[in-house]
């Protein structure tokens, strides 16, 4: 919570995402109020996985929830100093490489769906270049083939990272 507080106060930013909660609704409904946020929305990990948080302050963004699944939180923001509207999906993909393909799949169902710009955060649980994985085996070509397909079937892009690549 510290470590949050001290981000928030630091960035001052309109939305903050928290993936990998790993907390039960009773601790996120005591914890989420004292983040100081006017807003939040979460989504309970299932078993001993995930978890999403989304928190935000009403003033430069108006944000609404569009709809939560077990693994994303969709949420409509219009930023009003740029009279802008987008949609903000946070993302905590799953692991098991049994649900991926329905999960991206999915994915690939709501962007026929969405006629605002679109924009995807979180944990992908995927990697699109080998510089994104560190330690471990060497990944195959193989192993960036999800992440890159979805990209280029929805024509996005990813954006770099800035900061601390590895958490």
């Amino acid at each position: 919570m510290q470590e949050i507080k001290f981000l928030a106060r630091l960035h001052k930013p309109n939305m903050f995402f928290l993936l990998e909660t790993m907390v039960n609704e009773m601790n996120l409904l005591c914890i989420l109020p004292q983040l100081g946020f006017c807003h939040f929305d979460y989504v309970l990990p299932c078993n001993h996985s995930g978890g999403i948080a989304v928190l935000w302050n009403s003033g430069d963004i108006l944000a609404s929830v569009l709809s939560k699944e077990q693994r994303a939180i969709h949420m409509l923001v219009h930023a009003t100093t740029l009279a802008q509207t987008v949609v903000i999906s946070s993302i905590y993909a799953p692991a098991q490489l049994w649900f991926k393909d329905q999960f991206w799949d999915h994915l690939v169902e709501l962007n026929s769906v969405i006629d605002s710009p679109w924009c995807l955060v979180g944990d992908f649980n995927e990697i699109g270049a080998p510089n994104e994985k560190k330690g471990g085996t060497t990944p195959t070509n193989s192993k960036f083939l999800r992440l890159n397909n979805f990209l280029d079937t929805i024509q996005a892009e990813s954006i770099p990272m800035d900061g601390r690549v590895f958490t």
